[in-house]
């Protein structure tokens, strides 16, 4: 699992690559607490490259999510690929933080 950031305009665009599954899942916490407890409260997720997520991967996106709101800040999901994505779906993400076809669509939500 590999975790990089970038800025696009005042939302900070989080690139999340290979799986998010047990074995990953205490390094990508660290990685999302410390990015949802910095300065930036616009983030958004791509998951262009993530390849499989499982319900340990699943509770990172959320708790990231929980600290930000927590924080008055907002997390975004966006470029899932179809198996990702139908696991979101079917653990009900889709409800709890907005999924997004596109990053360009997912950071001008926040406008």
């Amino acid at each position: 699992m590999q975790i990089s950031t970038r800025q696009s305009y005042d939302v900070l665009v989080v690139d999340m690559e290979g799986r998010l599954d047990s074995k990953s899942s205490g390094y990508s916490y660290d990685e999302m607490v410390a990015i949802a407890q910095g300065n930036t409260k616009q983030v958004v997720v791509n998951l262009a490259q993530l390849e499989f997520i499982t319900s340990a991967g699943l509770r990172v996106l959320l708790m990231a999510s929980k600290l930000l709101k927590s924080g008055g800040g907002d997390l975004k999901l966006c470029n899932p690929n179809p198996l990702v994505k139908d696991v979101l779906e079917t653990a009900g993400f889709d409800s709890l933080i907005h999924l997004y076809a596109t990053e360009a669509e997912a950071v001008k939500s926040f406008s």
